[in-house]
């Protein structure tokens, strides 16, 4: 039976979705319901759907998970993490877990290796490669540190240096470091996880710009409305429309960049869906 590898995965209900499939291939019998019976739920039918739709799993059935799923003790370990990674409920504690998943991680043949995670994982780094076509940085640590906002310290800039020198993202040209052609990229199963952890450091970075006593030039604005769900859309579709005349913009621009800046856009509910 072709069981897939949980290492293979960032999302565990990707992960169990894929897992009842290759059962159910093997034997029609193993459907969702069978499954939910297995995990001690035998009049409660679509727990298992519930699960996959979303739906929380406490730990009592993190561990019936475990012994169903007959995971060995490294496969276990694993799955527990990366459970507590999809559900945490503040960025400290994901960043905890994605870094175990990281360290815990010893298949080679991942579709993202080690050194793509640590990309992913610090603002910084991205930061330092588009700072790299501004200006001239050589092995000038402390002075590569400085030019970011907020402030890095050397050891971080060295390290993501090192990091994108071994991905091949960055290169040395006449003794500064530059961005290469090479662009870094991920698998679909796993590139929403890398995003999202992205994401939630970028927003923070919007916050820490609201509150910086540095005169910098920004423009930050919220709004609080109340809408209807084709509203929603229709402002979804021009927020598609910008970002779009947002990349044009970038593209055209023929001048020598003089600063590096991060465009952060969200919209999101506040409230509960209004009762029919």
């Amino acid at each position: 039976m072709n069981i897939p590898s949980v290492y293979s995965y960032n999302d565990f209900r990707k992960y169990l979705a894929d897992w009842q499939a290759a059962l159910q291939a093997q034997d029609p019998a193993l459907h969702k319901s069978e499954i939910s019976r297995r995990l001690g739920l035998p009049r409660t039918r679509s727990y298992f759907t519930d699960v996959l739709g979303g739906k929380k799993v406490t730990p009592v059935f993190l561990e019936r998970f475990v012994t169903v799923l007959e995971l060995s003790k490294e496969d276990a370990r694993f799955f527990r993490v990366l459970v507590a990674f999809n559900q945490a409920a503040t960025p400290e504690e994901r960043e905890i877990r994605f870094d175990e998943l990281v360290s815990l991680n010893r298949t080679p043949k991942t579709v993202l290796q080690t050194m793509h995670y640590q990309y992913y994982k610090n603002w910084w780094t991205g930061a330092l490669r588009a700072i790299l076509s501004v200006d001239d940085f050589g092995d000038d640590w402390a002075s590569l540190a400085k030019s970011i906002r907020p402030e890095i310290t050397p050891g971080q800039a060295k390290t993501a240096i090192e990091l994108m020198e071994q991905l091949g993202l960055i290169e040395k040209k006449d003794g500064f470091w530059k961005p290469s052609n090479q662009a870094i990229s991920s698998g679909d199963d796993i590139r929403d996880e890398l995003v999202l952890q992205l994401q939630m450091q970028q927003f923070e970075l919007a916050r820490l710009a609201v509150m910086t006593k540095y005169v910098l030039p920004k423009d930050i604005s919220t709004n609080t409305v109340s809408i209807s769900t084709q509203s929603f859309e229709q402002i979804r579709r021009r927020i598609a429309a910008f970002r779009s005349e947002v990349r044009s913009i970038v593209h055209k621009d023929d001048r020598k960049a003089d600063r590096v800046y991060n465009l952060c856009l969200a919209l999101f509910p506040l409230s509960q869906k209004a009762a029919p």
